[in-house]
């Protein structure tokens, strides 16, 4: 069994993607696959033997190679892993003399003998090299490195962008300054693939099965970047070895960024590049300065790669790689000192194989305690109630942890549960579909093909399930106007609902039937539908034939008494003889304003006829300025405000002119004003006649009851009144609105209306403006 341990850094997908792809597997090696947030960690495992192999940082592995150890304790080089395009980032740009003597600063790093610690040093020093700033390097594990990075603290970081990909929203240097340093196109080496010494020394067949694995994983990552439609990802689950990273398909972060195409993955490293970084540096446990001509053998991969090039499983400790594993020169670190008191000695060894087992997950392990009140044992007390307190934290969160499998559980049935009611309502839905009295065609949203028709709808257009699918609903709708409403295939964020009446749709036959439309937007699985319902016209048009044929005959019927009436009238109020008392003119102004509003309506019923008849023989259509309207049409209807509190607001701007006939217009503006000063008892109406661009728009607002938003879209129908109190008190037919919105579309123009229940309604009609030479 090979351990192997790596980091959450995408600095290990070779190894990762070895695992995954079962390339282990594949030359006959058993590994085990561990995630460690620290490059520390890993290279205290590899000392001590606890693990077979594990990434780490290139410049730790060189000081590893320059101390004096035995061939077990030993960190073997095995093969690149990681090359990175390092440049110097920062939340924002800052120049030498921003930067503050007296303040300190901190970088976070992966580890402090890494090449991010050598580049961000050196950068600094060649970007103010007279301003000594204070820098401290702060071992960071790559899920908090964002965090430390967002403090006002940190001065930045040195790392690339497929390392850290929250990077590419802040400053590159790159960018703006002109150092040899980070403007270089080469390549730094930054992890590696190592070996413990007590693994090259027992299982060097199992080591070059490791090493042929993680060499094929590079090559594939490295093929797949080439090919942008490559299939071998498709069954690859990252998530667990990169929880951090905020991209929610790791895939597409790979796959988008360029450095893959570049070959940041890769089993060979230039140790050359070193040079510049390790110039005048030295590491602080071995003191000693390290040049290109003593680091270029260690990290000469030449050997190891000319060995993997047939594929097969070797021997490694043949090698002279594996035989000498380390500088030729070794040197003693002269941090280092152990004390010679054997206590102290024989507690920081117990202390060191503790932290070991804790890192493999041995939670259990504990130092041995005895009787005694000697220093060393207390500290061995201390340690381990430590641990216990950790344990027992450790045992609550899994018992949450166990609580909350409950409850996935407990969802996961109820989730169970509801796909069965799902299933029901689903096959409930298509039997009221398909047996419904109306004929319902459903059609895609996106392309308009009908997807299915229900028994109606094929009972009354003849077509079969086999022909329903090869056909759309333009092919059987005999309208241009369907597509431009509908918009297949845009716009499909919004819910649409579409009402077309009097379409002629084509049957199997080739025959024709009149139907009315309509059409409701509905939301089936991840894509969106129309639902068409398809009603024949015919008995409605004959129903309307005859209401209007009944109109038209009660108001010509109504229209020659009603003109006696009014003229006799007239008659009396004018006749001076006559001795009226005060309250037979009272009457007789009763009898006038009830005889006009009379009128009024037999107006409006014949006024719907004839619209509907389209008889215009006797209408003269002209150009007019529409003020002197209004202001007729304000004069003759202001008795219906006579006892209510109300205030008028005229806003009309004279000067302007429309296209149409002058008592159509009269009817809109008496229509809209007296349906204000009915249904307002108090407050305020509003006339206001205004230029905007081409058009011309009369507005007329009222602080009245208002309309209620259930029946806003119904306020235009003939004969329609809001089932309400107000309204059977205020009295009505329906027919006015009806008749403004038929005249106004006639005229070319729109009408809108808004409105709140209890503030008031504005209604707003937009006519286009005629442009007259002077």
């Amino acid at each position: 069994m090979i351990n192997i341990c790596i980091t959450s850094r995408l600095s290990c997908l070779p190894i990762v993607i070895a695992h995954k792809k079962g390339y282990f597997e594949e030359f006959d090696t058993d590994v085990t696959l561990h995630v460690i947030t620290h490059h520390k960690a890993i290279l205290a495992l590899l000392e001590a033997g606890r693990i077979e192999a594990g990434e780490i940082p290139s410049i730790a592995y060189l000081q590893e190679s320059f101390l004096k150890k035995s061939k077990l304790k030993r960190v073997y080089k095995g093969l690149m892993l990681y090359r990175s395009p390092m440049s110097f980032y920062s939340r924002f740009r800052f120049r030498q003399e921003d930067i503050s003597r007296n303040k300190g600063y901190f970088i976070p790093v992966p580890h402090y003998n890494s090449v991010e610690r050598l580049l961000a040093e050196k950068f600094l020093e060649e970007y103010a090299p007279k301003t000594p700033i204070k820098v401290r390097f702060m071992d960071t594990p790559s899920f908090l490195e964002e965090k430390e990075f967002l403090k006002p603290s940190c001065l930045g970081i040195a790392s690339d962008q497929l390392l850290s990909p929250f990077l590419k929203n802040y400053h590159d240097f790159k960018d703006d300054v002109n150092l040899p340093l980070i403007n270089t196109e080469e390549f730094l080496p930054s992890t590696l693939l190592a070996f413990s010494g007590e693994c090259i020394q027992k299982m060097g067949r199992d080591a070059s099965g490791v090493l042929l694995a993680v060499k094929k994983a590079i090559d594939f990552i490295n093929e797949s970047s080439l090919n942008a439609n490559s299939k071998g990802w498709d069954d690859l689950n990252l998530s667990q070895y990169f929880p951090h990273l905020r991209t929610a398909d790791l895939k597409n972060l790979i796959f988008s960024n360029p450095l893959i195409k570049r070959g940041v993955y890769s089993y060979d490293g230039n140790s050359d590049n070193l040079a510049p970084l390790l110039k005048d540096s030295y590491f602080r446990v071995i003191r000693r300065v390290l040049d290109a001509d003593a680091i270029r053998p260690l990290l000469d991969f030449s050997e190891i790669l000319e060995s993997l090039e047939p594929k097969k499983l070797f021997d490694v400790r043949k090698l002279s790689s594996f035989q000498e594993g380390g500088a030729k020169q070794q040197h003693t670190p002269s941090l280092i000192n152990y004390r010679k008191l054997n206590a102290v000695r024989h507690l920081i060894v117990d202390l060191n194989s503790v932290a070991l087992d804790i890192l493999q997950g041995k939670f259990q392990s504990r130092l041995n305690t005895d009787e005694t009140l000697l220093l060393d044992n207390r500290v061995k007390v201390l340690v381990n109630a430590m641990i216990d307190s950790f344990n027992a934290t450790l045992e609550l969160q899994r018992e949450e942890i166990a609580e909350l499998e409950n409850l996935i559980s407990i969802l996961e049935i109820k989730l169970d549960r509801s796909a069965v009611d799902l299933q029901y309502s689903e096959e409930k839905y298509r039997y009221l579909f398909e047996f419904s009295r109306e004929a319902i065609a459903l059609v895609d949203a996106d392309t308009g093909n009908i997807l299915e028709g229900n028994h109606q709808f094929r009972n009354l257009t003849g077509y079969t399930r086999g022909d329903l699918t090869k056909l759309t609903i333009e092919d059987i709708i005999i309208s241009e106007q369907i597509a431009p409403q509908l918009k297949f295939g845009t716009d499909l964020s919004q819910d649409t609902m579409l009402s077309l009446p009097d379409i002629d749709i084509l049957l199997k036959d080739g025959s024709t039937i009149g139907v009315d439309l309509s059409f409701a937007s509905i939301l089936l699985s991840p894509k969106k539908r129309y639902q068409v319902q398809f009603r024949p016209n015919l008995d409605r048009k004959e129903q309307e034939r005859l209401q209007h044929e009944f109109i038209s005959n009660v108001s010509h019927e109504l229209r020659s008494p009603m003109t006696n009436i009014r003229g006799y009238l007239e008659f009396f109020k004018t006749d001076t003889a006559l001795p009226y008392t005060t309250e037979h003119k009272n009457m007789l102004e009763v009898i006038d304003k009830n005889a006009k509003r009379l009128s009024f309506l037999i107006e409006n019923m014949l006024k719907l006829t004839t619209s509907r008849e389209k008889d215009e023989k006797d209408d003269v259509v002209e150009i007019f300025d529409p003020v002197p309207v209004i202001e007729d049409v304000i004069h003759m209807n202001s008795h219906l405000a006579k006892g209510k509190s109300i205030e008028w607001e005229l806003s009309l701007k004279k000067g302007l002119f429309i296209r149409g006939i002058r008592f159509e217009f009269s009817q809109i503006v008496t229509n809209l004003y007296v349906n204000a000063l009915k249904y307002t008892l108090k407050g305020k109406v509003s006339i206001i006649l205004s230029e905007n661009a081409n058009h011309i728009d009369l507005t007329v607002k009222d602080t009245g009851i208002g309309i209620d938003p259930n029946f806003k879209n119904q306020i235009f129908d003939r004969f329609f009144r809001i089932p309400s109190a107000d309204n059977k008190r205020i009295g009505g037919t329906g027919l006015g609105l009806s008749i403004v919105k038929s005249l106004v579309e006639k005229m070319g123009g729109e009408i809108f209306v808004e409105s709140k229940l209890g503030e008031g309604s504005t209604f707003r009609v937009v006519i286009p403006k005629v442009v007259t030479s002077s």
